[in-house]
C-alpha cells in the first residue's frame, strides 16, 4: 500500500513540476526572450549534441512557457500536441555527410502514448515508430526514445522535424486528453523535452571510453547507507541569529569536527555527503578558480579535510554536493549570459575547474569531489554541456570518485554518470528494476542508489527547538533499509542539520539519530 502511494506521488509530482502554470500561460509569441527562439544548433561530430525542444519552430498548436528573461526553468517542455498539424521543426547544422543516432526525451499520458505513433523526418527520410509506453512504475517518468532507424543528414543546414501521427480517434479524443485535469486541476498532455543527436561510431567510442572510466562503488553496497548533510547558506542556527550565508566564515570556523564525528558514527554511515555551494557559493575552503573569480566566498579553514581526517578515523569517507545553479549570480554574475544569445562557455569552464582543482587538491582521500551534482537534469542539461570533460576533472586525482550527476525525472543525462542521482524527497525509497540499467535500457551506464530525507533537507529549528518529525517511524525504516540493502542499492539519507555544529547543543534532531540507530543494529548488526 506504502508503494502505491509512493507511485501516485511520484506521479503527482510530476504533473506539479511539468504543468505548474494554467494553458493560458503558454504561447509560441508572447513574452518569449531571444534565447527562447528557434535557432540553428551545430551538431558535433565526436559527441552527443543536445538541442531542447524550445529551440524548434512551432506549427499548430504547439506552444512553450512565456518566458521574457534567459534564465533557465524547469517548465521548458512542448506541449499541444492535439492534431498532425502540430509541428516542431529543428534547423540543424551537421559537420559532414553522416547518419545519426537520434533519441528524444518525453513524457505523456499512458493512454496517449499507447495509441500514439511518432514521425522524425529530414530531406527525403521519413522514421515513423509507435510511441514507448513505460513497462515500469518508477522514476524515471521522463523517457529516452531512441529511434530504432539512424536519420541521414547532409552536410550543412538541415530540418528536422517531429509531430505525433496515426492517433486512434479524433482530435476530440485528443482534446479530451489534454483537457482532462490532474489533481492540481490543470491539463495532462504529451510533453517533449528535447532531441539527441550522435553519430554511430562516435557513440560506440563515448560509450567505451565511459566504461573505462566507471568508478567501482562496491564499497558503497557493502557499507549499505550514508549520511546526507546540508551546509546550505540559508540554514538557521539552532537558537536562531542570521543564516549560514551571513557568517559564513565564522561558523565554518567554529564548526566542532569532533562533535560532528561522533554524530556520524552514532547513525552507522558509511560515507557523509556533504554540501558544498548550496543556496549561496560559497565554498567551506580554499579555492583559488572562485577566488579568481570573486573573492570572499572562500574560506581559511580548510574544513573539506578537517571533515576527511576526522572520518577517516572511523573507516568513514567523505564524498561532495555541488549546486552548479544555485545562487550562481553571487560568484559568477549572470551565469548563461546577457544579451540575446547567452553563451555559457565560460560558466562550464568554471565548473571544470572548480571539479579539478578540488579533486587534485584531496586526491583519493576524499571519496569524490562530485557525488551529486544537483540540478543537472532540470537545468544544466539544457545548455548541451561537456559531461565528459567534467567528469575527467572530478576524476583528476581519483580515478575511482563515482560521479552522479543528478536527474531527477529523467532518464539518465550521459553515459560518464556512475550513480543514479534523483531527489528522493521524504518517500519510501524506489527499488529500481533491473531492466531500467540493461543495455539500452533507461539507466544504462548507472549504478542504482537512493537519495532522500527523514525530516527535510536544510535545517528544520525554531528557537531551540526542531521543528519537523522524521517522515516516517523507526520500524518503517528499518523495513526500508533492509529492502535496500537485499536489493544492493546503498541509500543516503539526509538529517537536517543546524548550521552551528558544535557539541554545546544538538544539531542534528535527536529523534532521527535514535531512528538511525535502530537502523544501525537492524541493518550492520552492532
Amino acid at each position: 500500500m506504502r508503494h502505491k502511494r509512493s507511485v501516485l506521488y511520484s506521479f503527482l509530482l510530476l504533473i506539479s513540476l511539468l504543468f505548474f502554470s494554467p494553458i493560458a500561460a503558454f504561447s509560441q509569441s508572447g513574452v518569449l526572450h531571444p534565447h527562447w527562439a528557434p535557432r540553428t544548433w551545430q551538431l558535433r561530430p565526436d559527441d552527443i549534441t543536445t538541442v531542447m525542444g524550445f529551440r524548434a519552430k512551432l506549427a499548430g498548436n504547439l506552444n512553450v512557457a512565456d518566458h521574457p528573461t534567459a534564465a533557465v526553468i524547469n517548465n521548458a517542455f512542448i506541449r499541444g500536441f492535439m492534431t498532425e498539424d502540430d509541428v516542431m521543426t529543428w534547423e540543424v547544422n551537421a559537420p559532414d555527410e553522416a547518419v545519426y543516432n537520434v533519441s528524444l526525451l518525453y513524457t505523456g499520458n499512458k493512454k496517449l502514448l499507447a495509441q500514439s505513433t511518432l514521425e522524425v523526418a529530414s530531406g527525403s527520410t521519413t522514421i515513423t515508430e509507435k510511441t514507448n509506453v513505460p513497462n515500469w512504475n518508477t522514476r524515471p517518468t521522463v523517457q529516452r526514445h531512441t529511434l530504432k532507424q539512424a536519420l541521414p543528414l547532409k552536410k550543412g543546414i538541415n530540418q528536422v522535424s517531429f509531430r505525433l501521427a496515426d492517433f486512434q480517434g479524433t482530435q476530440a479524443d485528443r482534446e479530451a486528453l489534454e483537457n482532462t485535469p490532474n489533481a492540481r486541476g490543470n491539463p495532462t498532455p504529451f510533453a517533449l523535452w528535447s532531441i539527441e543527436f550522435v553519430q554511430p561510431e562516435a557513440l560506440a567510442a563515448i560509450k567505451n571510453r565511459a566504461k573505462a572510466m566507471k568508478a567501482d562503488v562496491q564499497w558503497m553496497v557493502d557499507g549499505k547507507y550514508g549520511l546526507f548533510v546540508h551546509f546550505s547558506s540559508g540554514s538557521t542556527p539552532f537558537h536562531g541569529g542570521p543564516r549560514l550565508g551571513d557568517q559564513y566564515q565564522k561558523l565554518v570556523g567554529q564548526f566542532d569536527v569532533d562533535a560532528f564525528v561522533a554524530a556520524v558514527v552514532e547513525t552507522g554511515a558509511s560515507w557523509v555527503c556533504f554540501t558544498c555551494a548550496h543556496g549561496t557559493q560559497h565554498w567551506p575552503g580554499p579555492s583559488k578558480t572562485i577566488d579568481h573569480i570573486k573573492p570572499g566566498f572562500t574560506c581559511e579553514r580548510d574544513l573539506i579535510r578537517d571533515l576527511i581526517d576526522g572520518l577517516a578515523k572511523h573507516d568513514i569517507r567523505l564524498m561532495l554536493y555541488y549546486n552548479p545553479n544555485s545562487g550562481l549570480d553571487d560568484l559568477y554574475g549572470p551565469t548563461y549570459g546577457k544579451g540575446e544569445s547567452p553563451d555559457p562557455t565560460g560558466y562550464f569552464n568554471f565548473l571544470e575547474s572548480l571539479f579539478r582543482e578540488m579533486s587534485l587538491r584531496y586526491g583519493e582521500d576524499l571519496a569524490t569531489t562530485a557525488g551529486y551534482v544537483d540540478s543537472c537534469g532540470w537545468k544544466l542539461y539544457q545548455h548541451d554541456p561537456p559531461w565528459e570533460k567534467f567528469a575527467a576533472a572530478i576524476k583528476a586525482g581519483n580515478p575511482n570518485a563515482p560521479v552522479g550527476f543528478s536527474q531527477n525525472l529523467f532518464a539518465n543525462l550521459t553515459p560518464f554518470s556512475d550513480l543514479v542521482v534523483s531527489d528522493g524527497a521524504g518517500r519510501e525509497p524506489e527499488i529500481l528494476p533491473a531492466v531500467l540499467f540493461e543495455e539500452g535500457g533507461q539507466l544504462e551506464g548507472q549504478y542504482p542508489a537512493n537519495w532522500c530525507y527523514m525530516d527535510g533537507w536544510s535545517s528544520r529549528v525554531r528557537n531551540g527547538t526542531f521543528t519537523a518529525p522524521p517522515r516516517f517511524s523507526a520500524e518503517q525504516y528499518i523495513e526500508f533499509f533492509k529492502k535496500a540493502d537485499e536489493a544492493d542499492m546503498p541509500i543516503t539519507i539526509n538529517l537536517s542539520m543546524t548550521p552551528d555544529v558544535s557539541a554545546d547543543h544538538p544539531f542534528f534532531n535527536p529523534v532521527c539519530i535514535e531512528i538511525m540507530k535502530q537502523v544501525r543494529q537492524a541493518v550492520k548488526g552492532y
